[in-house]
């Protein structure tokens, strides 16, 4: 059968049956593709999963993510792979995750820095981590700590303050990064106490632990598991703790807010994806981490560390962290932050 002839001034060609008949059957299987269900938590996984970090290694956010990696990967039979994304505060790593295949094979180990802290210092973060990234797991609460160098000389927050007067500005004080929660604690602390100390930002909480360690700054910011060996074999000096009562890992150090009211600064961990991973994937990490959460040995080693093993359905996560970014919008309009 012969081709129908081109209409030359309508500006469209008509095209044979036979054409026809498979250009149908392209849209056909074009359109099967498009109406196919969503990845399902009843095949899923089937390849390795990985975790991104969004910190050097070795900070707390990296040990609590190897940790849940290797119990999750245990429960559902798969690889889970850590990997560190560092940079402009977090904001790299978690970028990264936010502009992933909403499948549940990459997810975010999240921090209130990227989810909650960052929309306030950075004007272009790359994502927008209330609309990008969907909740997943809350891991974990973690008590922060103030340390000092030794060499210092400092035993408690009074000593400390009482530096930061006499010498206004000369005091170093590290973070794993700007808009972390060992930078806000700094801000906090001047903010509450009038004292002015100089915030030096690394990029990872090893990083700035090393020059601690050295002497090269005098004071930090840091979580309580990743500082807690070194506090304990007699490198850091622990001057007090951002929560509201005194921990049983540290026996003798006293929150901070006794001598400076109002001062009270935890740290989170939690478990994050693209926006539209599919509700019973993302139930499933949720449930697999709450199993794993509640083994002996896992309730074991997060008491050794200080961390406190929260967990819950997805839901419990995404209300905590919308209540989360609400509060730190209050507390970031009184605490100047410059990246």
């Amino acid at each position: 059968m012969k081709s129908l002839p081109t209409a030359g001034r309508a500006g469209f060609a008509l095209v044979s049956p036979r054409k026809r008949a498979g250009l149908s059957a392209a849209l056909l299987a074009l359109a099967s593709l498009l109406c196919a269900p969503a990845a399902s938590a009843a095949d899923w996984p089937e390849r390795p999963i990985t975790l991104i970090v969004p910190f050097a290694p070795g900070g707390t956010t990296d040990l609590l993510a190897r940790l849940v990696a290797d119990g999750l990967g245990k429960r559902l039979g798969q690889n889970v792979i850590v990997q560190n994304k560092p940079g402009a505060g977090a904001n790299i790593g978690a970028a990264e995750v936010a502009r992933a295949k909403p499948d549940g094979y990459t997810l975010l180990m999240g921090t209130p820095g990227p989810l909650a802290i960052n929309p306030h210092i950075y004007p272009q973060m790359g994502f927008d981590p209330a609309k990008d990234l969907a909740a997943v797991s809350y891991v974990a609460d973690v008590p922060n700590v103030i340390l000092a160098s030794p060499a210092a000389g400092f035993k408690n927050i009074d000593d400390l303050l009482a530096a930061a007067k006499a010498r206004p500005g000369q005091l170093n004080w590290g973070s794993p990064g700007v808009g972390s929660t060992g930078h806000i604690q700094l801000e906090l602390l001047k903010q509450l106490s009038g004292v002015n100390i100089s915030h030096v930002p690394y990029k990872g909480a090893s990083q700035a632990t090393a020059d601690l360690l050295a002497g090269h700054i005098e004071l930090a910011g840091d979580n309580v598991p990743t500082a807690l060996e070194n506090i304990r074999a007699g490198k850091l000096v622990a001057l007090g703790v951002a929560s509201k009562a005194p921990l049983d890992v540290l026996p003798g150090v006293r929150p901070v807010g006794e001598t400076v009211p109002g001062y009270l600064l935890p740290s989170w961990f939690v478990v994050v994806a693209p926006a539209g991973t599919p509700d019973d994937i993302r139930a499933r990490i949720a449930n697999e981490i709450d199993a794993f959460e509640k083994e002996p040995a896992t309730v074991e080693r997060f008491k050794a560390l200080g961390a406190e093993p929260v967990g819950g359905p997805p839901q419990r996560l995404a209300d905590h962290l919308r209540a989360e970014q609400a509060r730190y919008a209050e507390l970031m309009k009184g605490i100047e932050v410059k990246q």
